[in-house]
């Protein structure tokens, strides 16, 4: 993870002769500009369940299709068979 140290970008600024409030005003749009949209380890975790319980309705909705398919191609097997007198 980046961090940025804002006493030490603070000191910095006022040795070089800022003024402290210049100073605070500049270190804080740094610090905002620095962690703006950065993910945070909670929102990884909130992504990662979100993403597991969407594959998980995938997951349903791909059983309920491939059983689906099964009966339709089933369907279609016995009329063909019963239309050339297989059944």
């Amino acid at each position: 993870a980046y961090t940025f140290d804002t006493l030490k970008a603070m000191r910095t600024l006022t040795d070089a002769g800022m003024q402290e409030p210049v100073a605070e005003a500049v270190v804080a749009t740094m610090n905002d500009a620095v962690t703006e949209g950065v993910a945070t380890k909670a929102d990884i975790v909130n992504l990662r369940a979100e993403l597991k319980a969407d594959i998980a309705v995938l997951k349903s909705r791909l059983d309920i299709m491939q059983w689906v398919l099964g009966l339709i191609a089933a369907m279609v097997l016995l009329l063909v068979g019963r239309n050339f007198g297989a059944f």
